[in-house]
C-alpha cells in the first residue's frame, strides 16, 4: 500500500499507555495515526484540511468531552467516522444515537474485536452522511 493510500485515524485518549496500545494496533494493521491527549489538542487537526477516515476518541477526556468533541467535528466534517471509546457501562450518545457513522467500545476491549472494528468502520460506505 503506497504511503499516500493510507488510510488516517486520529486518536483522542489521555491515557498515554492506552494510546500508544491503540496506535500500534492501528500501525501493524497498516493506518497512519495522528494522536492528541485532548479536545483542545484535536480541534486544530480536526478544522484543519488533514484527511481524517475515522476518529477515535474517549468520551471521558479532560475539559471538553469526547461528544463534546465529536459534535464540533461534525460541523467541519459531517461524514466523518467516529469510534467512541469509554471505561464505563454507560454508552448512551446522545445526538449520536441512531447515527450509522459512529460505534462504541466498552474498554478495557479485546484486540482482535477492536480490529474488527475498525476495519468495519473503514470500509463501510457512506450513503446519505450521518442521520
Amino acid at each position: 500500500m503506497a504511503e499516500s493510500d493510507k488510510k488516517t485515524i486520529l486518536v483522542i485518549e489521555d491515557e498515554t499507555m492506552v494510546q500508544m496500545f491503540i496506535i500500534d494496533i492501528l500501525n501493524d494493521l497498516g493506518l497512519a495515526t495522528l494522536d492528541a491527549k485532548d479536545a483542545n489538542t484535536a480541534l486544530p487537526i480536526l478544522q484543519s484540511k488533514q484527511p481524517i477516515d475515522l476518529l477515535i476518541t474517549d468520551i471521558g477526556l479532560p475539559g471538553m468531552s469526547g461528544w463534546d468533541l465529536a459534535r464540533l467535528a461534525r460541523e467541519s466534517r459531517p461524514a466523518l467516522k467516529i469510534l467512541f471509546l469509554t471505561g464505563y457501562e454507560s454508552t448512551e450518545g446522545g445526538d449520536f444515537e441512531g447515527d450509522a457513522l459512529h460505534d462504541i467500545m466498552t474498554k478495557p476491549f479485546d484486540m482482535g474485536e477492536f480490529e474488527t472494528k475498525v476495519a468495519a468502520m473503514l470500509s463501510q460506505a457512506i450513503e446519505s452522511g450521518p442521520v
